[in-house]
């Protein structure tokens, strides 16, 4: 690993990924972050600020959740009001790119985390629903340059969460939906970002028969990884960085100070031990904090642990 791999910080533009419009998140702790947001909640300050100290933490990238948080041209129905205008956003985006990161489009397409949709969360499956994934991808693809990589999310797509999901499709239309998505991409010269989880893991053949090789995964275990001497004694969902790496799928594992500080150091460290044939492209950090005052030093603090991790791990 060099700091030429993929050090990628996940920044929330949009707040609309968890709980659906009309019902609170049961987590009481989390109501603040997670429940559904009327108007604007990214505070332009502590983005200002954030996005100021993260390349003094070593961050070339930033990954930017957009949601609910861009008026488009196309859709400007799913705006909250006080979204970021295009040409707000464009001029962040030259700012970001002076300080040395790239950055990187995010939109959620997973059914449990796309109430930034608005009412078309419901019309999933649907045939204008596919006409409304791919002018919002094209546009925002226009909007950043045409950039390497766009992130499509779609995890935890699971039916056990009321105030989370809204349609709950099935694995098999789950893949159909992500291919129409990925082939949006290859279209426009853009590599497909997701989550691991994308599709349930009954086996390795299978994941494999219906899981592309050009496309980019990340691993989320952010609680600890012991190194046991026994790999396979490892916590399943951190041993999947090894099972891709064996066969061949790149990878950018994504760690996290939400459960555990040091598990961005725990899972460099795993990957610099077991995922040796080149699949890693980078690491990312995602806080899972949004960006408003009362979270401001909880995001410095995910991006100083990520530094800190990189070099006690890779020496840099």
């Amino acid at each position: 690993m060099t700091d030429k791999n993929v050090w990628a910080f996940l920044i929330h533009l949009g707040s609309n990924m968890w709980a659906k419009k009309g019902t609170t998140w049961g987590r009481n702790i989390h109501r603040e972050d997670f429940c559904y947001k009327e108007t604007m909640f990214c505070d332009k300050e502590v983005w200002r600020k954030v996005t100021d100290f993260l390349p003094s933490c070593g961050i070339n990238t930033l990954v930017i959740d957009i949601g609910e948080g861009l008026v488009l041209d196309s859709h400007p129905e799913i705006a909250v009001p006080g979204a970021w205008t295009k040409d707000e956003l464009r001029s962040e985006l030259e700012r970001i790119r002076a300080l040395g990161m790239t950055p990187i489009p995010k939109y959620n397409f997973s059914c449990r985390h796309n109430a930034w949709m608005g009412e078309w969360a419901y019309k999933v499956g649907q045939p204008e629903y596919y006409d409304f994934c791919s002018d919002i991808i094209n546009e925002v693809v226009d909007l950043f340059d045409t950039p390497e990589l766009f992130h499509l999310g779609y995890e935890e797509e699971i039916a056990t969460d009321e105030h989370m999901i809204n349609v709950c499709r099935s694995p098999k239309k789950k893949i159909e939906d992500a291919n129409f998505l990925y082939d949006v991409l290859r279209k426009r010269g853009v590599r497909p970002w997701v989550w691991l989880d994308i599709h349930a893991i009954d086996t390795w053949d299978e994941f494999e028969k219906v899981t592309p090789k050009d496309i980019v995964i990340s691993t989320w275990h952010y609680g600890t990884i012991h190194d046991t001497g026994d790999i396979t004694k490892v916590h399943k969902e951190a041993y999947y960085m090894k099972e891709l790496d064996d066969r061949g799928y790149t990878q950018i594992p994504t760690s996290s100070t939400w459960a555990w500080h040091c598990n961005s150091k725990d899972t460099m460290n795993f990957c610099k031990q077991y995922c040796t044939n080149g699949t890693v492209m980078g690491h990312m950090t995602a806080s899972w904090m949004l960006t408003t005052p009362s979270r401001l030093y909880a995001l410095y603090n995910d991006a100083y642990n990520f530094y800190w991790a990189r070099k006690d791990i890779y020496g840099f």
